[in-house]
This record gives C-alpha cells, structure tokens and sequence, in this order.
C-alpha cells in the first residue's frame, strides 16, 4: 500500500509504533525508545495514513551522514520511502543518507534510489563453546571504568576510520549502558570489546587492539573473555559483524571457532547533495 510521503510521527503514532520496533530489537526498552524519540522527534517518520514508517538518527557526531535505523515497508516501496528519507536528510542539513545494514540481494531496490553500496558485511555467529585465552604477560583484561573514556576515544581513533570510528558520546553511552572489556598494560589501555545484549541476544559489537601491540595474543584474549561472558549471560547464540574485506578479523573469529554465514550483508549511502 502507498501511504504517501513520509512526516514527524504524533505522540500517539509513535506509541503505535512501539510494537513494530520492539521486534526489530533497535531499543532495550520502551522506555529507550522514549527518550530517542524526546529527544528528536523527527527521527521517527510515518506516512500520512500510517501505514509505513522509518526511524532515522545520526551516524556518527563527527560526520554528516543521516543513518536509517529502521525501515518498515513493503519491498516494492523501499525507493519511495529512500526517496522520502532524503528529503528528511537535506531539511535536517545531512549530506549523505546511509541505508539499514540489509542483505545484498535485496540491495537493488536501494540502489534503484540511488543509493551505492558503501561497504560489505560478514555475520559470524558462534559454533562452540569458546576456550579461555590467557592475555600475554603484563596485560589485564578488566571492566571498563569512566575514567577509561579518553583512552578508549584515542584507541577507537587510531583502529577505525572516520566511517567506523566512535566519538565521545558513543563510547560513553556504551560505558554506561553495555559492558566494556579493556586490556591494560601497566595501566595503558590497549585494546577493548564492546559486548552487548538486547532481550537475550548476544552481541559483540566492537574489538579493537592497539595497531603497536597488535599480534601479541591481546585480541584472541579480548574476544575469548567477551565470549565466555555473553555465554554466561544469556542463552542467544553470540554474532558480529565485520567488514568483508577485514581478512585479519575474520582469521581471529575464524579461529575462536566463529563460522561465518552465508549472507552477506551491505550499507549503502546516497548523496542528498545531488540533484
């Protein structure tokens, strides 16, 4: 059904929509979604009579990029609503429109918008009981505490591009509301995962080794700990994401016995700048 182009959802909408969203697993809790909403109601788009919605919020602090969270349509309605985003995006001052992360054989219909393929996604999921990795001597893997924060944004800097990499605010909201790993060498912080669980499915989100200390055994002891601990936290099947062309990752999950799936997964970003 064509429910036209996309606007601000009302309170009420929103609250509708609630159950929607749950099921995709983009929020903890409705009460999460609460806040999001408050604090930037236009985030959450629906269509004049409902039926189609799209939840969208910035990608990154430092980048102008109007990321889709969430897009609920029919198939064949993907462009219009790509379409509808992009407008959203170019009133909001963003220059570039990112797509949900979505399997490549459904990629078509985005790029039928106008939309690129920006960069491919392998899933891994866990295929055994993880072995415990000691971490070379000299280094501890602890929790992450507050005053880890301007470590953790240096370190997060120099392993990820401007695309990948998080800012302040992210790595403190993920101190605050996930559980952060650091390994630390004579109280140098030189690496970390971000482990996350979402109504009991495990997710590890991030892992990043100092590139000086790299090849040391830092990131199979990092992954070995935030497996064992998703193990004992939940009963869901621990998965991640990385990027297809990240060879050395997949040979690290590869060898802490994480297989990877047969879908691939892609982003992909449309300039809203043009035309």
């Amino acid at each position: 059904m064509n429910g036209g182009a996309l606007r601000t959802a009302t309170d009420d909408e929103a609250v509708r929509l609630w159950p929607v969203v749950r099921r995709a697993l983009l929020f903890d809790s409705a009460e999460e979604y609460e806040r999001f909403r408050k604090q930037g109601p236009w985030r959450i788009q629906i269509s004049q009579n409902g039926t189609e919605a799209a939840i969208v919020e910035r990608w990154r602090d430092h980048l102008d990029i109007l990321a889709v969270k969430g897009l609920y349509c029919a198939e064949e309605r993907i462009g219009a609503l790509i379409d509808s985003l992009a407008s959203v995006a170019g009133a909001q001052e963003f220059g570039l429109l990112l797509s949900p992360l979505v399997c490549a054989d459904t990629a078509c219909r985005y790029e039928a918008a106008g939309m690129r393929v920006h960069t491919e996604m392998v899933v891994l999921r866990a295929a055994r009981e993880p072995k415990r990795v000691q971490p070379p001597p000299g280094v501890i893997i602890r929790p992450a505490v507050p005053g880890d924060l301007g470590a953790l944004v240096t370190l997060d800097a120099a392993c990820f591009d401007e695309f990948w990499r998080y800012d302040a605010n992210r790595l403190t909201r993920h101190l605050e509301e996930d559980r952060l790993s650091v390994a630390d060498e004579a109280g140098r912080v030189i690496g970390y995962t971000l482990a996350t669980v979402v109504r009991d499915s495990p997710t590890i989100g991030r892992l990043a080794v100092s590139p000086a200390t790299r090849r040391r055994g830092v990131g199979e002891a990092l992954l070995s700990e935030a497996l064992r601990y998703l193990g004992r936290t939940c009963s869901g099947t621990v998965s991640l994401c990385t990027q297809q062309a990240n060879m050395a990752s997949r040979r690290l999950y590869a060898k802490a016995g994480m297989r990877e799936l047969a879908t691939r997964l892609v982003f992909l970003v449309r300039d809203v700048r043009e035309g």
